[in-house]
């Protein structure tokens, strides 16, 4: 392996482990934000520091300026040969100025106008600029599309991409100016949506007394910790994050050499594979064969974290926490590994990459195996001990559970580790049945919008954008279920263990072997179908894509739009006296003696 595999492959890990890590720890705030949020108090926004203000300023102008040459400089560095950087650098020149007319149109209505721009800008509603600025990326898009090729042809590439460039450059460095120009004299408080209250929960807990039982183990006691953050970091290895890079073999010697990473192929075929001349680089850090039984395989592991846990701590609700996860988890297991054959019949492999592939050819895994994914769903929240399936550290019965006894750093491993085993476990429900990093219509070479033989839409695009779309798309959806994953815990209650036991094994377990004969059975009948079935189940499937993307879009537009509603807070949760209360005519004001 060349020195440029070796750092490739570095780059990879640091990307996987740096998002776990960071997702966790942003779940750990939203957990805490939804909570308090819920429960009508003060909330992780309270974390401020207090910078002054020409460091600040100094901080927004070297970021836009990094920022604005980023965007313009390699613009007329190199000729380019394809319109799709011109393409780039203008969308990226309106999302900087209408998402900043938007952040300025909100910074206004609640701090008051300073000058006549600030006057003009808060005259429309934040609404009105998402949707504007929706349209102009819309029209800027089909504007240059429908320039004629022959405008660009040989320095006129370069002209054309240059002043892109400078454009967004431009744009990019007035919104940076003028963000730096509002903040106030002296100090600014700086709270980055409550984010500085984990950083300061993890300050705390690195400086924080590490306790030890007296008649623990010390070596157990120590490992346990290590152990349960171990599996969520190296099974997110096989996990594939991105399409398939094809850069171009510049010395023909077969081999990755730090100058091929500058070659990136303009183009691919549809199918993503690399052409003749192409070196390959998987966007996943390990391309096993047997990818998916080895997730199976090294998750399992994160049972010995905790009972190694709850049995070194000499402590009896300690112990009765590791036995509770123990349990949980072996029978989880078997419910969850039975769940996911029927994608496995389906897709005919346990490569993770072809799994992704097979979805993207065809229709995403939820549609091929809807059964198996609520299945996989509830026996992944169990494996993860998340509410309602808690009960290995439930705080009304035994206390804290396996972690009970640790403190400091140790106890902050095993709090990162169950966030990390969520963010993992959303990413696998992602590459599993939800496509990967696909997108509805979106292939290796552009958009192909089409049903069955008739094509609606076919939109060439570049290798380089395909590529940053899938890596975006994967994040994307890994982030909205981790999401719904922390929506479900302030939403359901925590289950008894007993009940939790008769769901894995007379529920979950006979319905994942019903779903396996019924996926079988239905194999078989389009296997002996005629090509007349296969048709339809090809027009059906993408009749689906067209769901997922007509549903996307709408989603994600009422997601902004109510981000974007004025905040009414009220309280979600009231306790039974305060329902009696308002039921008996509410409570008598007294007056307050001294």
């Amino acid at each position: 392996m060349t020195w440029a595999g070796i750092a490739v492959i570095v780059v990879k890990i640091i990307i996987v482990i740096m998002f776990l890590l960071n997702m966790a720890a942003v779940g750990v705030w939203a957990d805490r934000r939804q909570s308090a949020m819920l429960q009508h108090r003060v909330g992780p926004n309270r974390a401020v520091v207090f910078v002054p203000s020409n460091a600040l300023r100094g901080v927004l102008f070297l970021t836009t300026a990094a920022f604005a040459a980023a965007v313009a400089i390699p613009m007329w560095w190199r000729t380019y040969s394809h319109p799709q950087y011109m393409t780039v650098t203008i969308e990226i020149a309106v999302l900087v100025a209408w998402f900043s007319l938007l952040l300025l149109c909100n910074h206004v209505r609640r701090n008051g106008a300073d000058n006549t721009f600030d006057r003009l800008v808060a005259r429309a509603e934040p609404r009105s600029y998402f949707y504007f600025g929706l349209a102009v990326h819309l029209v800027a898009l089909l504007l240059i599309r429908w320039v004629p090729d022959v405008s660009f042809r040989a320095d006129g590439y370069q002209w054309a991409t240059g002043l892109s460039g400078t454009f967004a450059s431009v744009v990019i460095m007035s919104a940076g100016f003028y963000a730096a120009a509002k903040l106030p004299d002296g100090k600014t408080a700086v709270r980055l949506a409550g984010t500085l209250h984990s950083v300061a929960d993890a300050i705390k807990l690195i400086w924080k007394e590490d306790l030890r039982p007296r008649n623990a183990d010390k070596v157990l006691f120590a490992l346990a910790p290590l152990l349960a953050m171990f599996p969520a970091l190296v099974t997110i290895a096989v996990i594939p994050f991105g399409s398939t890079l094809c850069f171009t073999d510049t010395n023909k010697d077969a081999a990755l050499d730090f100058a091929d990473l500058m070659a990136l192929a303009d183009t691919v075929g549809r199918s993503g594979e690399c052409a003749a001349g192409q070196i390959a680089v998987h966007l996943q850090v390990a391309d096993l064969n047997v990818g998916l039984l080895y997730v199976f395989g090294i998750a399992g592991t994160g049972i010995i974290g905790a009972a190694l846990a709850g049995w070194a701590s000499d402590n009896k609700f300690a112990l009765l926490g590791g036995l509770r996860a123990a349990s949980q988890m072996v029978s989880y297991e078997v419910a969850m590994g039975l769940a996911i054959t029927g994608m496995l019949m389906v897709t005919g492999t346990v490569h993770m990459q072809k799994i992704v592939d097979w979805q993207g050819d065809n229709t995403w895994g939820i549609f091929a195996q809807p059964l198996a994914f609520i299945l996989f769903f509830v026996a992944v929240i169990a494996e993860t001990k998340r509410v309602p399936f808690d009960q290995p550290e439930g705080e009304s019965e035994i206390v804290a559970g396996y972690f009970l006894e640790y403190s400091g750093m140790k106890f902050g491993l095993f709090f990162l580790g169950e966030y990390a085993e969520f963010v993992f476990s959303s990413a696998l429900m992602v590459t599993l049945f939800f496509g990967g990093y696909h997108l509805p219509f979106l292939h290796a070479d552009g958009i192909t919008i089409a049903f069955g033989a008739t094509t609606l839409l076919e939109l060439k695009m570049g290798h380089l954008a395909v590529s940053a779309i899938h890596v975006a798309a994967f994040f994307g959806k890994t982030i909205l279920f981790a999401w719904f994953h922390l929506f479900i815990r302030w939403t359901l209650p925590r289950f008894r263990y007993d009940q939790l036991m008769k769901l894995g094994w007379t529920k979950l377990l006979p319905l994942s072997l019903v779903n396996i004969l019924l996926t079988g059975v239905v194999l078989l009948a389009i296997d002996g179908g005629s090509e007349t079935v296969t048709a339809t189940l090809d027009f059906v499937a993408d009749v689906t894509q067209g769901v997922v993307a007509v549903a996307g879009l709408v989603g994600i537009v009422a997601l902004i739009t109510g981000l974007l509603e004025p905040s009414r807070p009220d309280r979600v949760v009231q306790s039974t006296s305060a329902r009696y209360a308002s039921a008996a005519g509410g409570v008598k004001a007294t007056e307050m003696t001294p």
